[in-house]
């Protein structure tokens, strides 16, 4: 259903209003939400939030079960993981509806797109496969082996190249995937790192340095770096499930979603800092039922964090780190991703 509220103030599409606004973009910082549902209520839907006003303006029908999102650098694409359909969902951002449907390997869970977004990697649990699709062609390029059952995954440019870090969840390990097109590696497993007890999710620094894994059953996130794949183990909250980084008032934090202490651990992820890889702050008030994910506005002053048993999205004023609102979103909220959308004004 989509919630044409937000639209009451805009100028009606006279022909000189068009005249004038035709060829300018609108463009706004979009949150969007996977709805994975529950067996007695399906969610099977995208809940898309302005990060302007904190309301939801539109819901996105996809395929079942949805989990993983993700939103292409130039914010014209986003991608959606259909666990049950063993499929991908591809919206057009500026039409919000799907456009095309890629099929991937048994399980899909996470998707993640290179910082070129030429590619997508979708992390398949129940074949132990990663599959690659080509963006400009949404056609599966290629399928590569990883661990047992994986889950997140986190890609971006290191100092030694783009990497994909996939959370190993049986296996306690991450895969490090080679995801440079030039390397003679290319799409394939360079490095196999130990982790904590059952890794979930994964997140990368913005200099490409550190990699933060939640570990579910340790109660702990694991801080790789990406240089000599030496791991920092951090204890945080009750079984740790999602985890987002971004540029904050007080620089790079990392914030742990911890799903059975309803809780967010905050990491303190600049390199340079004397707190670098320590908790320094933790929100306890007002934080919803089982918080699963975490992303950032571009400026960093806003977080937010979906809760699954709530149906709901809260957010955070990074400079505060107290939640100011809680948004209603679909059945069983589960993951994130937060990017700047653009449209054309129609034409008269």
């Amino acid at each position: 259903m989509r919630n044409h509220d937000n639209h009451a103030q805009e100028p009606s599409c006279s022909c000189h209003h068009c005249r004038k606004h035709t060829r300018i973009p609108v463009c706004r910082e979009l949150a969007y939400v996977t709805n994975s549902g529950s067996e007695s209520s399906p969610g099977n839907t995208v809940s898309v939030i302005d990060t302007e006003t904190d309301r939801v303006i539109d819901t996105i029908k996809v395929g079942s079960r949805p989990t993983g999102v993700a939103i292409t650098p130039n914010g014209r694409r986003v991608y959606v993981v259909n666990r049950f359909d063993n499929n991908v969902s591809v919206i057009n951002t500026a039409s919000g509806k799907v456009i095309d449907t890629v099929a991937v390997g048994l399980g899909p869970s996470a998707v993640v797109i290179t910082p070129d977004g030429t590619r997508a990697y979708v992390t398949n649990t129940r074949e132990n496969t990663v599959s690659v699709i080509d963006v400009p062609s949404n056609i599966v390029t290629d399928t590569i082996p990883v661990g047992n059952n994986p889950l997140g995954e986190a890609v971006g440019n290191t100092p030694f190249g783009t990497r994909d870090y996939v959370a190993n969840l049986n296996d306690d390990t991450v895969s490090v995937i080679n995801a440079n097109p030039d390397s003679p590696a290319y799409n394939t497993v360079i490095f196999t790192v130990p982790v904590g007890d059952g890794p979930v999710d994964v997140a990368m620094t913005p200099d490409g340095t550190t990699v933060y894994v939640t570990n579910e059953n340790a109660n702990s996130v694991s801080a790789i770096d990406t240089g000599t794949n030496a791991v920092v183990t951090i204890p945080v909250g009750t079984t740790p499930s999602g985890i987002g980084i971004g540029h904050t008032p007080f620089g790079v934090r990392a914030y742990v979603t911890n799903e059975n202490s309803d809780d967010i651990y905050i990491i303190d992820a600049d390199p340079t800092s004397p707190a670098f890889n320590t908790v320094v702050d933790v929100i306890t008030k007002n934080v919803g039922d089982s918080p699963s994910d975490a992303a950032f506005t571009a400026d960093g002053l806003k977080a937010y964090v979906p809760n699954n048993l709530d149906n709901t999205v809260s957010v955070i004023d990074t400079s505060t780190n107290e939640v100011i609102t809680t948004i209603k979103v679909g059945v069983y909220p589960n993951i994130i991703v937060i990017g700047r959308v653009c449209s054309v004004p129609p034409h008269c």
